[in-house]
């Protein structure tokens, strides 16, 4: 009773740290290990006797305090040796491992990871049923691990809601589920498990729940600006939970009847209006294009339209036909937003942009100013780009406002300076107003303008006259000559 009393008293660090020493201990062969095994056994059952005989003699005082304490002393160190042996033949280290991590969704659309772990130790169990003494070995140290920590990582960063589960204890051969709520879909993460005074990290890929027939859908541009008459295109991303090849439909609920759309693949570009995932496949890229009318009659610039995107099995899609309620489906949908935006476009336009002028002559001409674009302009500026010495006059220099599909009149004067060159030259008209707080420029109109020396008449009516007198004259001279 006296040895139980100081094993389980003195040597019980002696003990606890031969069973940690062991998980960092080298590795040996099985042959190794049990020739070990069979050393320390011997080495203990030599040390036994020699501590009962010394414990007999000490109690009939025939051994020194001194000698006594060796040999208990040694005693302890073949017990250790022994459990050391013993556990490294057996190869038993405590272990929790992750069965499983499955991904699901609840019916609130919550993305769930439900981890299965379990506390495996085949060697400790075989130690367990092999009916050893717990004087030679505690048993009580390998039952149960206590205070085991749950973590969900991806990047570095704690990925879960709670960000940490405690398990009070874990039985040999036991396993419990955790359940944690994603913070950020993934399809693979790091298991963190704290236990022992140590950490590991199981690098495992989510497996998807196959319970039910469902697609969640994700975006991230799920709310864009477009443009009345262009479009906008979103990226999709589908993954499955089942593992079932069934066909989902797509369509979209909450857009008014003036917005066309369709599904595409983004790769080969094919319009679906189903899809269907192949086998071993649980994730799929899609792209939804939105087109908008150039003159709505309905929808109100930069007012937000909110709508779904839905991609349903055929049960979730005839439950739709029937209710058409969108708080009923809690997979297969995805909350979108598009604001229609519109922009003035300026359109100058003019009937002729070449002319040709002499010298000392202007150009004057009509130019039309149009609001070809979706919304109204304001503050238009008609502006001209002169060549060296020219001068212009706009009138009007500034339209107030253009409604769209609205025109105006501007009169453009071009005036040359007077001592300006015979050749061609090419002034410039261009505006720019404001729509919607935003700047607008239009495109330059480039006119043409060829100008020639002016004709000096008087110079060639005295020419004219100067020849007529001289025809006049030889006329004369000849007549003369014949009545001679």
């Amino acid at each position: 009773m006296s040895f139980l009393k100081f094993s389980k008293e003195k040597g019980f660090v002696l003990i606890f740290l031969s069973f940690t020493l062991l998980f960092i201990s080298p590795l040996l062969s099985q042959s190794e290990k049990l020739l070990k095994l069979k050393k320390a056994e011997l080495t203990l059952k030599e040390a036994k006797g020699d501590y009962e005989r010394a414990l007999k003699l000490k109690e009939m005082g025939l051994i020194s305090e001194e000698e006594f304490s060796k040999k208990e002393t040694s005693y302890l160190r073949a017990q250790v040796e022994y459990h050391e042996a013993y556990l490294s033949f057996f190869g038993s280290e405590a272990k929790v491992v992750v069965q499983s991590a499955v991904k699901w969704m609840d019916e609130k659309g919550r993305l769930h990871v439900r981890v299965s772990l379990l506390y495996s130790a085949r060697e400790l169990e075989a130690l367990f049923s092999s009916g050893i003494k717990e004087e030679l070995f505690p048993l009580n140290l390998t039952k149960e691990i206590k205070d085991i920590h749950v973590s969900l990582l991806s990047d570095g960063f704690i990925v879960s809601d709670p960000y940490q589960r405690r398990i009070e204890s874990l039985s040999i051969g036991e396993s419990k589920d955790l359940d944690f709520i994603l913070l950020k879909d993934v399809e693979s993460l790091y298991v963190s498990i704290f236990y022992l005074g140590r950490e590991e990290r199981v690098a495992v890929y989510l497996l998807k729940e196959g319970s039910s027939n469902l697609v969640t859908m994700s975006s991230s541009q799920f709310s864009q600006e477009a443009e009345l008459g262009g479009e906008a295109v979103y990226q999709l991303s589908l993954e499955r939970y089942t593992r079932e090849g069934s066909n989902f439909r797509l369509a979209l609920y909450g857009v008014p009847d003036e917005i066309s759309y369709e599904f595409f693949d983004p790769v080969s570009q094919a319009r679906l209006s189903q899809i269907r995932f192949p086998e071993g496949v649980t994730s799929m890229k899609m792209n939804l294009r939105l087109f908008l009318p150039k003159n709505p009659s309905k929808i109100q610039i930069d007012k937000p339209i909110k709508f779904y995107a839905l991609c349903l099995g055929e049960e979730e899609w005839k439950k739709f036909l029937s209710s058409q309620n969108i708080e009923s489906i809690k997979s297969g949908k995805l909350s979108l937003e598009i604001v229609p935006k519109g922009v003035g476009r300026i359109e100058i336009s003019a009937e002729n942009l070449y002319h040709e002028i002499k010298v000392g002559e202007n150009i004057s001409m009509e130019i039309k100013i149009k609001n070809s674009g979706t919304r109204r302009l304001d503050g238009i500026k008609v502006m001209v780009d002169l060549p060296l010495g020219w001068r212009g006059e706009i009138e009007p220099e500034l339209i107030e406002t253009l409604e769209q599909e609205k025109e105006r009149i501007v009169k453009v004067k071009f005036i040359p300076p007077e001592d300006v060159s015979v050749g061609d030259y090419e002034p410039k008209i261009k505006a720019e107003s404001l729509s919607g707080g935003k700047r607008i420029e239009s495109d330059e109109k480039v006119v043409r303008v060829h100008i020639s020396s002016r004709t000096n008449i008087l110079g060639i009516t005295v020419l004219i006259l100067i020849l007529i007198g001289i025809m006049v004259g030889i006329v004369w001279f000849g007549i003369k000559l014949t009545r001679r």
